[in-house]
């Protein structure tokens, strides 16, 4: 269903292409040029552009664990960009406002706070579910354009601000900043650039962390086993004696605190500061479709973020060599996202002979409610004669 999603977008994106006087032969490789480093016929260097589609995949991967993880629970996430600005927000306040403190103690410092902003931000949502019921789809996107103007509020004419008629804030001090993977130094020169044009950071690592918490979190722990349960029937999780409320709650804490986490990276390893380009920021919004089409799993929203952060590193030099706007990009994005959600793969293999399935299964009536919550390793053994 994923590959097929992909697959019918950029059909769909050749289609818009050919309506348009465009030639999608020369978008597309133009994307693959930028976001893989193949085919590249103006020069371009193949690990530079490989390097950007990690640099855009790092927060991709981070958010899109905050969106899948209260997927499980039954719950959908809209405010991981909110989250993710907060947590970017909390990064620079404390690496500025601490910034002569050595890099063993603010490093984590601002990595750490930069979670705690997040999770706050999504507690807030957390706890209007979880006590009056309000919908997290409108507290989300309510607190995403709180957190924007929150931010311009800093930076423009605000406490962060840099100077006057300015829109950036302070730079974090150094202490505060990720290495990058390849020494800052224009004097060494690596695949035949200056090894500080390569923006890869050490915040690849900590996203990968992440993603492994994550798996770990949802299938080796009683709380996994409870934030799947509550998603698949809240009723029988109540039976089951799992508390609705409070599994709620701590989902969107944890969710939060990786959006936030995403945040506080991508200002400690690229930015260095607050600029207004996280006012139109779209990388807690495209996470929504990195998790629905790495169907919520670990492997798959890594596979799924290096495929959307290779359209954005590809989509720059789709637009210089071949002369086609970059926002082909977010279209293409949008038609995999629309493609997943309407599930129109799904609706085409039931059209065809061999894809339709059988009847749904039927689960005895002496089985308790709570059975069909039971993973196969959960499951209790066959009574024995």
């Amino acid at each position: 269903m994923p590959l097929g999603s992909v697959l019918l977008a950029f059909v769909l994106g050749a289609v818009i292409c050919l309506l348009t006087g465009a030639n999608p032969i020369d978008a597309y490789t133009g994307l693959l040029c930028g976001g893989a480093g193949l085919a590249c016929s103006q020069g371009e260097n193949s690990a530079l552009q490989i390097s950007n589609t990690i640099v855009f995949m790092i927060p991709l991967i981070t958010t899109g664990v905050a969106v899948a993880l209260p997927f499980r629970a039954g719950l959908f996430n809209i405010g991981a960009e909110g989250q993710l600005i907060a947590g970017a927000v909390a990064c620079a306040a404390i690496g500025i406002q601490f910034a002569s403190l050595p890099g063993v103690v603010l490093l984590p410092l601002v990595l750490l706070g930069g979670m705690a902003a997040g999770a706050l931000w999504a507690g807030i949502a957390g706890v209007l579910k979880a006590t009056v019921g309000a919908h997290e789809v409108v507290t989300t996107i309510m607190l995403n354009y709180v957190a924007q103007w929150l931010l311009r509020y800093l930076i423009i004419g605000g406490p962060l601000q840099l100077g006057p008629g300015t829109s950036t804030s302070k730079p974090i001090g150094q202490g505060a900043q990720l290495a990058t993977l390849l020494p800052s130094d224009n004097t060494l020169v690596i695949f035949g650039l200056p090894a500080s044009v390569f923006r890869l950071h050490t915040g690849l690592f900590i996203a990968l962390i992440a993603v492994a918490a994550f798996a770990f979190l949802l299938w080796r722990t009683s709380f996994g086993y409870e934030i799947r349960a509550v998603g698949q029937s809240q009723k029988a999780a109540r039976y089951a004696g799992i508390s609705y409320r409070r599994t709620i709650v701590l989902t969107m804490l944890i969710a939060g605190g990786f959006s936030g986490l995403a945040g506080a990276v991508q200002v400690a390893g690229v930015d260095h500061n607050l600029t207004d380009k996280y006012f139109y920021d779209t990388t807690g919004f495209d996470a929504i479709a990195v998790a629905l089409l790495g169907l919520g799993s670990a492997g798959g929203i890594v596979f799924a973020s290096l495929l959307f952060g290779a359209l954005h590193s590809g989509g720059a030099i789709m637009q210089s060599d071949a002369g086609i706007s970059s926002n082909l990009v977010l279209v293409l994005q949008a038609l995999i996202l629309f493609s997943i959600a309407a599930n129109f793969i799904g609706a085409i293999r039931r059209t065809l002979p061999f894809g339709r399935a059988g009847p749904a299964p039927v689960l005895p009536s002496e089985l308790p409610p709570a059975a069909g919550l039971m993973s196969e390793a959960a499951a209790p053994p066959p009574e024995t004669a």
